[in-house]
């Protein structure tokens, strides 16, 4: 028997403290309110990488460390910019920039990473190729410091009769491995 589900996309997420997801939520409420046409729900975290498979709880506590010292350079805090949109596979994720440069090192799993996601946005909303957002609500200043790593399957699912054309999606958010205190 067929499985009529999409295949899942690994992630590894970034995934900010629930009171900033208050904010997030609510600019995200008001794009849609709005009329973001084409546009799909997508969780208020950060893609940083598609995967190959899920990272260890080893491997996530390492890089939560080698993240608060990357962010401990520039005061301790994660800020956000202007919206812009990145690529997952067929989809863009489209949310709120976040001022920060990953080394190549931090991406260094054992062949894992299948790709860096760029530029790094809190996701909003999540859209198809051809369906970019063109929106006029201003993008809130944000900043945090407490904030988890996790793995992150996201997957379409397809409408019925298994058609090509996704109508919604599901994920899940692994355990969560916060960031040291710094």
């Amino acid at each position: 028997m067929k499985n009529n589900r999409s295949d899942p996309i690994q992630l590894l997420a970034l995934v900010p403290h629930r009171d900033i997801r208050v904010s997030l939520r609510a600019w995200s409420a008001s794009l849609f309110s709005s009329g973001l046409r084409g546009a799909w729900s997508f969780p208020w975290v950060m893609p940083l990488a598609t995967l190959k498979r899920p990272l260890s709880g080893v491997e996530l506590k390492s890089r939560a460390l080698m993240l608060r010292q990357t962010i401990g350079l520039s005061g301790g805090k994660f800020t956000t910019g202007p919206s812009a949109i990145a690529a997952l596979s067929d989809n863009f994720v489209f949310g709120l920039s976040v001022n920060m440069e990953l080394s190549d090192s931090f991406f260094d799993f054992e062949d894992a990473v299948i790709r860096r996601v760029s530029p790094l946005v809190i996701g909003a909303a999540l859209c198809k190729a051809g369906s970019l957002p063109d929106v006029n609500c201003p993008a809130p200043s944000i900043s945090f410091r407490a904030a988890a790593l996790a793995n992150m399957c996201f997957r379409p699912l397809p409408s019925c009769g298994n058609a090509s054309d996704d109508f919604s999606f599901e994920w899940e958010i692994g355990k969560l491995h916060w960031l040291p205190k710094g």
